[in-house]
């Protein structure tokens, strides 16, 4: 008996410690924008050159999934105002029918649902449009390890 729940303790210990190092370094999208999602189905969020937002879906493996009637709406809240996203399936991702307000330094709150009936899922990014001089990639989806001993400041 004492010994079972030493074998918990140490898988939940074990389990515990997994958690926090997948949480001290973010997981890098496939396109170059942020996971926002800690399991899958995994979605990511890019920012295109016109500043419209893709949201794509992922495996636990981060290979792309078919649409299956997930629904997404998003608001960026940006210093001039609150500017409403309403996503269209395109290519086998959700686009937005909007681009992104102009400037930086505002959040984006995505609602996420897997059906159209389903409860949402709220994620916020901090978005910021300039480019990380570590990993190469625009700030909202830096893959750097914050929680490190290489320390980097997001605000170039």
């Amino acid at each position: 008996m004492k010994k079972t729940i030493r074998q918990l303790l140490l898988a939940s210990i074990t389990l515990a410690a997994s958690a926090v190092a997948f949480a001290a370094k973010p997981l890098a999208g496939p396109k170059g924008g942020k996971i926002v999602t800690t399991a899958a189905p995994h979605a990511e969020f890019f920012v295109e050159k016109d500043r419209k937002v893709t949201i794509t879906f992922y495996d636990q493996s981060l290979k792309p999934l078919a649409l299956t009637g997930q629904v997404v709406t998003a608001v960026a809240e940006a210093k001039t105002g609150k500017v409403g996203l309403e996503f269209a399936a395109k290519g086998g991702s959700l686009v937005s029918n909007v681009a992104l307000p102009k400037g930086d330094d505002y959040t984006v709150v995505l609602q996420v649902r897997d059906t159209a009936s389903a409860r949402p899922k709220i994620y916020r990014v901090e978005f910021h449009d300039e480019v990380c001089k570590e990993c190469k990639r625009a700030e909202y989806a830096c893959a750097c390890d914050d929680t490190g001993e290489k320390k980097h400041d997001h605000k170039h």
